[in-house]
């Protein structure tokens, strides 16, 4: 990797982790009475990657903001929560034209949360679907680089943007937070435009999840990817997706263990079926495995991780697509402040098999 590239990202690091670092807690503003509360802050990943096949017509080198997020969040009273945040994703990034991308920003999440109680929540607005454990958690706290490269598949299809959706969702956590369910109402894929059906005459998407904690719970709006040795978390989910003849059914385990000398492991494995049938034909039938494992280390604030995904159909004239993604990430200061370096091979993909290496570096408060 070049040097340009490690002085770009450790200037980004610079500026932010200090911004980051002089607070132990969110940006606040709260009201006279301690009611009401408005947080403030944000994410933002400075990426350096480069992409190389044999044959040398896929090749690509890019310095760009993975993600640039402004966040804000809080409560208006007891019962009343929300969450706002804008993105722009992959801004900088060369596209296929040979321009940058830098003229997108938007509203990534805005959702209303009404807690009557602990085992019973409405969320509304339009937020991130948890169709899996790789699928519900926050970019913020990723154990690797990124997310499952497959974890998104149904977003375009469902007219989604990047996992999120409109909607009301009713969730909360039994039996002492042994058991969380999700269960929502979306507006998914509407009426094709061009098509003898009004513009919006779809049947809605239907959503559900439970997941099983034995020991402590990840109760957050939005999953953790890892704890990095500070909590103790096992979790068996189970999820499905739905909307006309579209289906989609995830199996999901992610267990997070506390070490000796506050070091710390985590595993995941996800499991989705996929099949788009006549409503999403560009979703044929198809399975998709994920699955990531990492190590924390306390003393060296280093942790490996591996992370494997593949996408395999059903139909044998269909080419599978496999990709691996090895590296090892520098926690500073946990999610706030880190540095990850991944090497990365895919196999399988039409513009042939390629290999991939990015370095990422993280500031976050919020």
């Amino acid at each position: 990797m070049r040097k340009t590239a490690l002085l770009w990202i450790g200037i980004i690091l610079v500026i932010a982790g200090r911004a980051a670092g002089a607070a132990d807690h969110p940006w606040q503003v709260g009201s006279t009475d301690g009611n009401s509360v408005l947080y403030v802050g944000f994410l933002a990943q400075g990426q350096a990657e480069g992409i190389w096949t044999p044959n040398g017509k896929a090749n690509s080198k890019d310095l760009f903001l993975r993600r640039f997020r402004l966040m804000a969040g809080g409560r208006v009273n007891s019962k009343l929560s929300f969450f706002v945040e804008t993105d722009s994703p992959n801004l900088g990034k060369g596209t296929s034209t040979g321009s940058k991308g830098e003229d997108r920003i938007f509203i990534q999440d805005a959702f209303f949360t009404y807690r009557f109680r602990q085992e019973f929540q409405v969320d509304a607005g339009m937020m991130l679907l948890a169709l899996s454990h790789n699928y519900g958690q926050s970019a913020a706290s990723l154990l690797a680089v990124d997310y499952g490269p497959y974890t998104f598949l149904a977003s375009e299809p469902t007219g989604s943007r990047y996992g999120r959706d409109y909607g009301v969702q009713a969730r909360g956590y039994l039996f002492r937070n042994h058991l969380e369910y999700r269960a929502g109402v979306f507006q998914g894929s509407r009426a094709p435009t061009g098509s003898s059906a009004s513009g919006a005459s779809n049947p809605f998407r239907t959503t559900g999840r439970v997941a099983w904690y034995p020991f402590e719970a990840d109760t957050g709006f939005f999953y953790t990817g890892t704890f990095l040795g500070t909590k103790k978390v096992l979790s068996v989910g189970a999820s499905f997706d739905h909307q006309m003849e579209y289906n989609s059914r995830s199996l999901d385990f992610f267990y997070d263990q506390p070490l000796g000398h506050g070091d710390g492991i985590t595993l995941q494995a996800d499991y989705t079926f996929l099949d788009g049938k006549t409503a999403f034909p560009q979703l044929p039938k198809e399975h998709v495995w994920f699955a990531e494992a990492g190590y924390y280390n306390r003393f060296t604030r280093l942790g490996p991780f591996l992370q494997l995904s593949n996408r395999l159909y059903t139909n044998p004239l269909l080419a599978d697509t496999r990709k691996y993604l090895g590296g090892i990430a520098f926690w500073g200061s946990g999610h706030r402040l880190n540095l990850k370096l991944g090497v990365g091979r895919s196999l399988g993909s039409p513009s042939g098999d390629s290999w991939q290496v990015v370095l990422q570096g993280q500031a976050y408060i919020f």
